[in-house]
């Protein structure tokens, strides 16, 4: 039992990967938005390839909902994987960092008194952490494209259900936005890592975005043809990904409970962070934040959220805010 105990409770926390944007700040990876648009493109049409062969006379909404569900449903979608395996896509940690540089320095990252905790600790984190990825010039955690696809068709489902019954757009999006909000404050975020990612939530409300343009001629929208549902326009990730998809930028509030991963997160965090503020004042970085808030258009979500974390609702993010805590 000692040992299956911590078995089993690493395999549930692999499959809630946590995002720290700081290890990549000394190695920011290169602009991938050619490379995961043509992937994206490519599944997008692979999906309306069966649409068409076994639903072809499918409402548009379903259609839709159809594209986002592809892409799979649940954690770590097979998307998420092929890019975490995969060589041609620059990321950050990778399989050439090192260790030390990949996880010693990394905001959850606590001094504890022995080697074998130490070495727990590595192994939690290696599992944890997610790599960096650059689209647009806009960095997140890879596991933001799974948000994006898997939580976006969910928000969608949520919607359409809602409106059913309510008759109101207002309510059923607040509604779908709940969904996120349990997720993050259970399954997803508090139980397995003590994280509330406010990013992950913004990821989620943008997949829900495309499914809602692509019947209301968005950026990429389907349009009926004598084949079935066809694609108008090429999809651009670069019209979705935005500076609140980064945790840096949109902080996530860490719980200092426990959780599956046995690491308690609020107060590593809050030693580790100043750590970094060299860094943040840096032209480099500064140049990102400046760039993020030259183009930074809060979605609904965002201002929703705000609006409850204001009411006390929801966890306030904001003392983990590495622009205030280096102003401080």
């Amino acid at each position: 039992m000692k040992i299956v105990l911590p078995i089993i409770i690493m395999n549930l926390t692999i499959f809630a990967g946590e995002v720290d944007q700081y290890l990549a700040w000394n190695q920011l990876p290169n602009d991938e938005s050619h490379y995961l648009n043509k992937l994206f493109n490519t599944e997008i049409q692979a999906a309306l390839d069966e649409i068409n062969k076994n639903h072809n006379d499918c409402s548009c909404e379903e259609a839709a909902g159809k594209i986002l569900k592809h892409f799979g449903i649940g954690l770590n979608t097979r998307l998420e994987k092929q890019l975490k395996k995969s060589a041609e896509i620059d990321k950050y940690p990778n399989d050439e960092t090192h260790i030390s540089e990949r996880y010693k320095k990394s905001i959850f990252r606590r001094e504890l008194p022995f080697k074998n905790l130490e070495q727990y600790q590595d192994y939690s984190l290696k599992i944890q952490i997610d790599e960096i990825i650059n689209i647009g010039g806009i960095y997140i955690g890879l596991d933001k494209l799974t948000h994006f696809t898997a939580s976006g068709y969910l928000y969608y489902r949520i919607y359409n259900l809602t409106l059913e019954q309510l008759e109101s757009e207002e309510a059923a999006m607040q509604m779908a936005i709940s969904m996120g909000i349990f997720g993050e404050k259970n399954i997803l975020g508090k139980i397995p890592s003590g994280v509330f990612s406010y990013a992950d939530l913004e990821s989620n409300f943008q997949g829900f975005q495309l499914a809602l343009d692509l019947c209301n001629a968005g950026p990429t929208h389907l349009k009926r043809s004598g084949r079935g549902w066809e694609l108008e326009g090429v999809f651009d990730l670069r019209n979705y990904v935005n500076p609140f998809w980064d945790e840096s930028y949109n902080p996530s509030y860490y719980y200092e409970n426990q959780n599956l991963s046995l690491m308690p997160k609020s107060q590593a965090v809050l030693q580790n962070i100043p750590h970094y503020c060299l860094k943040f004042q840096s032209d480099r970085i500064q140049g990102i934040f400046d760039y993020y808030d030259s183009m930074a258009k809060p979605s609904y979500s965002v201002k929703y959220l705000q609006q409850l974390i204001e009411k006390g609702e929801l966890p306030d993010p904001s003392p983990f805010y590495i622009r205030t805590i280096c102003e401080e």
